[in-house]
């Protein structure tokens, strides 16, 4: 089973700096929620550079392929 969690909020006007704060404070849930309550082998993230997020995953080498893909259909 797959999880992939999407928040658009494209359809609010954030104010100056609000969107990258919002960004910030999702990934602090998410990742504290994967620390609370993970169990498998460690897992690899990373924080696109393109678009706000993060992708998590326990092969590291699937992290570019995740990302272009899931950036892709962000555009």
């Amino acid at each position: 089973m797959t999880s992939r969690f999407v928040v658009d909020l494209s359809g609010l006007k954030l104010a100056k700096g609000m969107e990258e704060k919002m960004a910030k404070t999702i990934q602090h849930a998410v990742l504290t929620s994967i620390a609370e309550t993970y169990t498998q082998p460690e897992i690899a993230l990373r924080f696109p550079k393109e678009w706000l997020g993060l992708v998590a995953h326990i092969d590291q080498h699937q992290l570019p392929a995740l990302d272009k893909q899931i950036g892709g259909m962000m555009r």
